[in-house]
C-alpha cells in the first residue's frame, strides 16, 4: 500500500519577529507531519542590510547569511532537516511560487496588519497569499496583539 507523500511545509520570512515566530511554529508542524520544511525569503531589486538599502545583486551572499542567521533558532530548537531559498520577486508572489511549485501541503506566514479596522489585521502579505494559496496557509498573530475579541 501506497503512503500518500506528505508535500512540504513552505514558511516566508522577512527577519522580523512574527516572521521568526512563525519559522519556529512551521518547524514543528514539518516534525509532526514528517515534511520538509522550505524557509522562503523573498529578494526584490534592494534589501536593508545593517539599515541600509543596498542592490540585491551585488549582495545576495550577504543576504544568504542574514537568513540562514534568522534559521539559527530553528536549529536551537533541533529542527535542522530544512532547505533556505531566496527567490526573486515580491514576497506574495516568491512564496506562492515555491508552494505550487513544489505542491506544498501548507504555507504559514506571520502576520504584521496593524490598523484598527478588522480588514487591516491580516496584512496585505498574508491577505494575498490566503486568497491565492492553492493549500491550506496558517497565519501566525503577533504574540500580545488584541484579536479585538472579547474575552469574557
Amino acid at each position: 500500500m501506497d503512503v500518500p507523500r506528505v508535500g512540504p511545509v513552505v514558511v516566508g520570512i522577512d527577519g522580523s519577529a512574527n516572521a521568526q515566530r512563525a519559522l519556529l511554529l512551521a518547524g514543528r508542524y514539518a516534525a509532526r507531519s514528517g515534511a520538509s520544511l522550505l524557509v522562503v525569503h523573498a529578494i526584490g531589486l534592494t534589501e536593508v542590510i545593517d539599515g541600509e538599502h543596498v542592490p540585491t545583486h551585488d549582495h545576495e551572499q550577504e543576504i544568504a547569511e542574514h537568513v540562514d542567521t534568522w534559521c539559527e533558532a530553528l536549529r536551537e530548537a533541533d529542527h535542522t532537516d530544512f532547505e533556505i531559498r531566496l527567490v526573486h520577486g515580491a514576497p506574495v508572489d516568491a512564496v506562492l511560487r515555491t508552494a505550487h511549485d513544489d505542491d506544498a501541503s501548507v504555507i504559514v506566514v506571520g502576520r504584521r496588519g496593524a490598523g484598527n479596522r478588522p480588514e487591516l489585521r491580516l496584512g496585505s502579505t498574508a491577505h494575498q497569499i490566503v486568497e491565492h494559496s492553492h493549500c491550506p496557509v496558517l497565519v501566525i498573530p503577533p504574540i500580545g496583539r488584541s484579536t479585538g475579541v472579547d474575552n469574557p
